[in-house]
């Protein structure tokens, strides 16, 4: 199975767009994918969670949904993820650096990876060149079961290197491969930690970004097929608990 571990249905780009689903299904087609995780950035938790759960609506055997939370909002983020997982079923996290204000600290951030790790969700959580906040959080909740987007950095193959590291060195974080301007870091990463710690994504959704040219970033280095298949679809189905 061929699972998308990274797409949007509000977008982080310059124009913050809503990405329309049936587009999003048209080029999974298009690519052969068979199921997507999807979620919404760059709003408030509630509505960024009630604009996914409407996009899966009718397409729930293609799309799985994952909540988002801003964590500047608090416990009134946190009851919004425990709306979108107990009422909704929504299967995983979204986490952004770039969408906080100030600070980014553990007292923002800790009490959102323990409420994941208590319902065993994939916590996508981007980071933005801050590879030491995952370092430290990986042993302070080592349930959490942390997905780090672009290798780390979609355009600093520097600090893709530091972001290896990171990974290497904790059982409970992955890197995703979405909008890695260096596909040849792909190989590093594949190199460097094999392939159960690697989660194809696009980066995509709508008409922005679509699958097939994240899909052939992986494909180019014909990697053996049981570790093609991890990286394409089994190591995130593992993290989601082996069924979608």
């Amino acid at each position: 199975m061929i699972i998308d571990a990274h797409v949007h249905v509000k977008g982080g780009d310059t124009y913050r767009r809503e990405l329309d689903p049936d587009d999003t299904i048209r080029y999974m087609d298009q690519a052969g994918v068979d199921k997507s995780c999807v979620f919404s950035i760059c709003l408030p938790s509630r509505e960024s969670n009630e604009l996914t759960r409407k996009a899966i609506t009718g397409r729930e055997d293609r799309l799985i949904p994952f909540a988002h939370m801003a964590p500047e909002e608090g416990a009134v983020g946190l009851d919004a993820v425990r709306r979108a997982v107990e009422d909704w079923g929504f299967r995983g996290l979204k986490l952004h650096f770039g969408e906080v204000q100030g600070e980014i600290t553990d007292e923002l951030f800790l009490p959102i990876l323990e409420l994941g790790a208590s319902y065993d969700l994939p916590i996508v959580l981007c980071c933005a060149h801050k590879p030491e906040f995952p370092d430290r959080w990986a042993d302070a909740v080592p349930q959490a079961k942390i997905i780090i987007p672009h290798l780390g950095s979609s355009s600093d193959q520097t600090m893709n290197w530091r972001f290896f590291d990171v990974a290497k060195r904790h059982d409970n974080i992955w890197l995703d491969t979405s909008f890695t301007s260096g596909p040849w870091m792909i190989r590093e990463a594949y190199h460097a930690l094999g392939p159960s710690k690697l989660i194809w994504g696009s980066d995509g959704g709508g008409d922005y970004n679509p699958p097939l040219p994240e899909m052939a970033k992986v494909k180019v280095w014909e990697f053996p097929e049981p570790d093609y298949a991890k990286i394409m679809g089994g190591n995130i189905l593992d993290l989601l608990g082996g069924s979608v």
